[in-house]
């Protein structure tokens, strides 16, 4: 048994793909399918760039906001009770009287001299006016120190009893142990957010694809690579430990992936895939994938029910699970998820592998958050690879594909 051929529109459910017209000029098509897959390139790397900047930043500004507004209530409480008093004292109150008015004449005289006149012009000061109100306004500034230093002089109880007040509540948030420092500990908050780069990209082989030559790969700027292992329960591919451990040597991210016949035993099928895969946490490895598409042999769900499909699909991912720590990646489409699984939201947890060719952006099934993978083509052309391979996106950094590799 080989794995079947994928010449159907995923976006498009069970609808062959409209074949190319007889004049139309293949070199003209594949060099606007290149443009169109560099802007799309761009664009996500671009709109990548903005999301996990601000990601970043913003655990950071709320942990500063979060441990400054205690100390500037702090520092407000202890200055009130000062000014207060420097406003009482015979100095303020004298302070009051005398320099008020000509404070408040000064500011009149400020305003009218930048207020514009009738032609819509401001009035050029000369500079002697302007440093002497510069200066008045100092003095002023001056007297009141002096006012605010010889109260506080007289008794400082005050001043500690204002400091020591309870901080403002705020969000509960894990410290940590120590505390450390004036803004706490110096560690950084732990990062769970997107990692910064350019977005992933990355191509899925089979046995179909022959021997590949994974420097060329690499040195075309692909980053990970799904790698045919297994189907159903009685088929590898002989290509698989070539294709797999090529890929991983070149230094790109790598997975293996079982094509799904839900119509024979799930347990079989997983015990196959952990047999074949040689799946380990190295940092060179993605979680295995299941791949779940239409009965090939003639369409549907392969004669099951939605709830039997999620028994079959529950039985496999456990399995696997339990032997690899990891959960599954899914492949899908929309309309095997929505027709063969209900669009279920119980696999949501599971990286998703999306199938959707020419759309400039996949529709996520039902049950799904967001895909994380997106296979936008299956007539790529990459170095290294001979004939058409499929193309994929990942939606994140390579240090996120990194990530999720450690999971």
């Amino acid at each position: 048994m080989t794995p079947p051929d994928r010449n159907q529109n995923p976006e498009r459910g069970n609808e062959p793909q409209t074949p190319t017209p007889e004049n139309q000029n293949p070199d003209t098509s594949r060099t606007a399918s290149a443009n169109s897959n560099a802007w799309r390139d761009t664009a996500l790397g671009a709109d990548h760039a903005v999301r996990s900047g601000v990601d970043r930043v913003r655990p950071y500004a709320h942990q500063v906001w979060q441990r400054i507004l205690p100390l500037l209530r702090r520092l407000w409480l202890a200055v009130l009770p000062l000014l207060q008093r420097a406003r009482n004292s015979t100095a303020g109150q004298w302070i009051e009287q005398r320099v008020g008015p000509a404070a408040s004449g000064a500011t009149t005289k400020v305003q009218a001299a930048t207020e514009p006149n009738r032609g819509g012009h401001r009035t050029r000061q000369h500079p002697r006016l302007r440093a002497m109100q510069a200066g008045a306004g100092l003095a002023v500034l001056g007297v009141l120190g002096v006012a605010v230093l010889s109260v506080s002089t007289g008794s400082d109880n005050d001043v500690r009893a204002a400091a020591q007040v309870d901080d403002i509540p705020v969000a509960e948030q894990d410290s940590g142990p120590d505390e450390g420092g004036l803004f706490g500990s110096d560690e950084a908050p732990k990062d769970t957010g997107p990692v910064p780069g350019p977005p992933a990209k990355g191509i899925d082989v089979s046995n179909h694809n022959g021997s590949v030559d994974w420097k060329k790969v690499a040195d075309s700027g692909q980053n990970f690579a799904f790698v045919l292992a297994t189907d159903g329960t009685d088929f590898t591919s002989p290509k698989y430990v070539e294709q797999y451990h090529g890929a991983k040597d070149a230094g790109l991210m790598a997975a293996p992936y079982h094509f799904a016949r839900p119509d024979e035993s799930a347990e079989a099928q997983a015990d196959k895939l952990l047999s074949v895969g040689d799946y380990k946490k190295d940092g060179k490895s993605l979680p295995p994938v299941l791949d779940l598409e239409v009965d090939p042999s003639g369409g549907g769900c392969y004669g099951l029910s939605v709830s039997e499909m999620h028994k079959w699909t529950d039985t496999f991912n456990k399995k696997v699970k339990d032997a690899t720590g990891a959960d599954p990646i899914i492949y899908a489409n929309p309309s095997f998820w929505n027709e063969c699984m209900g669009g279920s939201d119980a696999y949501a947890d599971h990286a998703l592998w999306l199938a959707a060719y020419e759309v400039d952006e996949p529709t996520v099934p039902k049950g799904f958050k967001d895909w994380n993978f997106w296979q936008y083509t299956e007539a790529g052309s990459v170095p290294g690879v001979s004939g058409d391979v499929d193309q994929n996106h990942f939606q994140g950094s390579v240090g996120d594909l990194a990530k999720l590799g450690q999971d």
